[in-house]
């Protein structure tokens, strides 16, 4: 019997992305889903568009007014029944083969408690404009969560990607709850942190789907925060003590951050220029 893996989606004010988000999933070759979106008091048309959709395999909850974006993640993920969980924020997207290829390197290496990817980077428009982005610093195959979190300290920005790159295995992601939203931009980061302490990363050097970069992105709106957070990961990590780090790690690790940064400030400084950054409704 295949694996049942639950998608679950925290929905606030998703529109006008969130119609392609939902057929990206419900539209997956592996087809043993439940798919839960999660509804936190949107003031749009999101509820509509949801209570409009018509698959068997789809749970829709709703929080109150409020809810912040962690405890949204966190009623998501905690109403998951399946084996392998996978959350996706709402306007990005998945390709077709992408939760198939995760559930077979899960399935294929059993020390291995999450699976990541690369994905691309589009615009507002859902144009591409960065390929393969993710994993920097990692080849193919499994690593140990300490590897994969120096390789994250030493390139100065998240190399397990947005949420939409990783499959986790329930239990383990089901153990480190809630998300934790205190320094909200390393949201994800300290997560997989967290949950890496249990097993093994298995690393896929491909495109499995699309991190959508417009106004309508929670984590574009809080940019100018981006530097100074991570970097507050960062001071943490190394001093948690969980791997050894030279004194040139360190270096290349407090220069890449700052490189990272001015990279991800330009894009979107460029796609403004280009009239492809705001989302239209």
């Amino acid at each position: 019997m295949a694996p049942l893996v639950s998608v679950v989606i925290p929905v606030f004010n998703g529109m006008p992305h969130l119609p392609a988000l939902a057929e990206s999933v419900l539209n997956q070759s592996y087809q043993d889903l439940e798919v839960i979106f999660s509804e936190g008091g949107s003031s749009d048309e999101s509820m509509a568009f949801l209570n409009s959709l018509e698959d068997s395999r789809i749970r829709i909850i709703q929080q109150d007014a409020g809810t912040t974006a962690a405890e949204n993640w966190t009623a998501a993920t905690k109403a998951a029944r399946g084996d392998y969980i996978k959350l996706v924020c709402q306007d990005d997207l998945l390709y077709s083969t992408a939760i198939a290829g995760q559930v077979h390197d899960l399935e294929t290496h059993p020390t291995a408690i999450m699976a990541i990817a690369q994905r691309d980077v589009v615009d507002a428009n859902g144009d591409r404009f960065y390929a393969n982005r993710g994993c920097a610093g990692l080849s193919n195959g499994l690593h140990s969560g300490d590897e994969v979190l120096k390789a994250t300290f030493i390139q100065g920005m998240n190399v397990l990607g947005e949420p939409l790159a990783v499959l986790f295995r329930a239990d383990a992601l089901l153990a480190v709850m809630p998300w934790d939203g205190s320094n909200p931009l390393v949201l994800d980061l300290d997560c997989y942190e967290r949950v890496s302490r249990a097993g093994d990363i298995l690393v896929r050097r491909e495109s499995i789907g699309a991190f959508r970069v417009s106004t309508s992105s929670w984590s574009t709106r809080l940019a100018k925060e981006q530097l100074k957070q991570f970097q507050d990961w960062q001071v943490a990590f190394a001093g948690a003590g969980r791997v050894s780090l030279s004194k040139v790690e360190r270096v290349r690790a407090g220069m890449g951050v700052y490189v990272q940064t001015g990279l991800r400030r330009g894009a979107y400084s460029w796609l403004r220029m280009k009239g492809s950054f705001r989302s239209q409704a």
